[in-house]
């Protein structure tokens, strides 16, 4: 809450990049509010001064981080770098992390600080659609901002949005767990979203199921994972940057260590079909590497969602053979 009135207009103008960037469950531009009263701050569990004057009325006990204490590189809600100093630096830095944030103390080597904050500027020239796709390159790489990348999508999968299935619960039919706009580097020389992204936006609405029937961090630490075997993705129609995607998915059939599955992919806007991917999974015990049965808590949930699935349509393009068409007489 702030009492800046130009505030407003500039968190909306740098929402739609940190939306694709990922919000945090619960994160909505309904919850900004300027012109706070004293009484705001005098409840407040966190206040982010900007300027050199802490507002008188808050509380010893609330976590206050002025510029002094707190200091980011712009663009802030994208870049993660945050270097924190002074008395609270441990409570500042373990409320920046749960953020998503890559809080570092004065003591940490500037080239470590360089390359979460300054580089990624430098390197995209604070393009925001640069800024997404080289921390989303480096995610997987360990390099740089990658690890910081790869922590904050982790704490938001973890505090997603969808509660990770318990046992009672009645699974929706279809699954409706992943909505993403589609990204910058997903578009190719003919201005829409090129073929390969089709599969790669398909693999994220995957990690949002697995996450929901218990495949999480900790799973996968254990050595326990889903591996893809086959896919098959019928293209529909195309779709241009940023236009909004909504994936269901549902549930075909589960035995002791397969998955059959079927995505469907939506415009988010007018709902038409885009793409339908289907695909068969094989879970793997990673250490031994081979297939291996599904731990009971993931198989349950699995069983679960199948029994809930078990009503609805198959679509048309599931079990569809590729071949030329009969010639024409």
């Amino acid at each position: 809450m702030v009492d800046d009135r130009t505030l407003d207009a500039h968190v909306r103008a740098c929402w739609p990049a940190a939306d694709r960037l990922g919000l945090f469950p619960g994160a909505s531009l309904d919850r900004l509010h300027t012109g706070v009263t004293d009484q705001h701050l005098a409840t407040a569990c966190f206040v982010q001064v900007v300027g050199d004057v802490v507002p008188p009325t808050t509380p010893a006990t609330t976590l206050v981080a002025t510029e002094a204490h707190a200091r980011g590189c712009s663009p802030v809600h994208l870049v993660p770098l945050v270097e924190v100093a002074g008395p609270q630096a441990p409570a500042l830095v373990a409320w920046y992390e749960g953020l998503g944030m890559a809080p570092w103390l004065p003591d940490a080597p500037a080239e470590v600080r360089h390359r979460l904050g300054q580089a990624l500027v430098d390197v995209t020239g604070g393009n925001p659609d640069a800024i997404i796709a080289v921390l989303r390159a480096l995610r997987a790489t360990g390099v740089g901002a990658g690890p910081a990348m790869a922590e904050h999508e982790a704490r938001r999968f973890a505090a997603g949005a969808t509660a990770p299935w318990q046992p009672g619960d009645v699974p929706t039919a279809p699954l409706d767990l992943y909505r993403t706009p589609v990204e910058p580097d997903w578009v190719d020389y003919n201005g829409h979203m090129t073929e390969a992204a089709y599969l790669t936006a398909a693999g994220w609405a995957s990690d949002a199921l697995f996450r929901y029937i218990g495949d999480d961090e900790a799973y996968r630490a254990a050595g326990h994972s889903f591996y893809t075997v086959e896919t098959h993705i019928a293209y529909l129609l195309e779709v241009e940057v940023h236009e909004p995607l909504r994936i269901t998915t549902q549930i075909l059939g589960v035995d002791a260590k397969r998955v059959h599955l079927v995505h469907d992919m939506r415009h988010g806007a007018t709902d038409a079909q885009l793409c339908v991917i289907e695909q068969m999974l094989v879970h793997v015990d990673m250490n031994a590497g081979r297939s291996a049965p599904i731990l009971p808590h993931v198989a349950a949930a699995l069983d679960a969602i199948a029994t809930a699935h078990a009503h609805l349509p198959v679509p048309a393009q599931v079990g569809s053979v590729m071949r030329m068409p009969p010639p024409r007489n």
